[in-house]
């Protein structure tokens, strides 16, 4: 199903049918079909106007609805993995979510995240010290 034709296109369409422009001409000229300007029509003659209908939103809802909450808490845990975010959010909240979860709430919020706990592993092992010159 395609995008909504503009209220501007309904609205020249249905003035261009009001000063006297056949149905056909205006389908030629403004490119919309037939069955879409006697839409337009009984939809202004039962509602008085032709606005685009706000669409519904499909599917359930998200598991992370506060998405200002939820910027807070990924900012205060940036740099982690999806994994370490869902732990930190289950003891934070005491609600547990999959990484997918996680993974859109932040492509909602338009943020990128890190893929790999790690992908360069440091030169120096953790339990020796650096070695110095002395």
């Amino acid at each position: 199903m395609g995008a909504a034709y503009s209220q501007d296109l309904r609205q020249r369409v249905l003035q261009a049918l009001d000063d006297g422009m056949i149905k056909m001409k205006a389908h030629r000229t403004f490119q919309v079909s037939r069955s879409t300007i006697d839409d337009w029509l009984n939809l202004r003659a039962t509602t008085g106007s032709v606005r685009v209908k706000a669409s519904a939103r499909r599917g359930p809802q998200p598991a992370i609805s506060d998405l200002e909450a939820f910027a807070r808490f990924a900012q205060r845990h940036n740099g982690t993995t999806l994994s370490r975010m869902a732990q930190a959010w289950r003891r934070e909240t005491g609600q547990s979510l999959s990484i997918n979860t996680f993974s859109l709430a932040l492509k909602r919020l338009g943020w990128t995240h890190k893929k790999r706990a790690s992908s360069i592993e440091s030169e120096t092992p953790p339990n020796e010290p650096a070695s110095s010159t002395s």
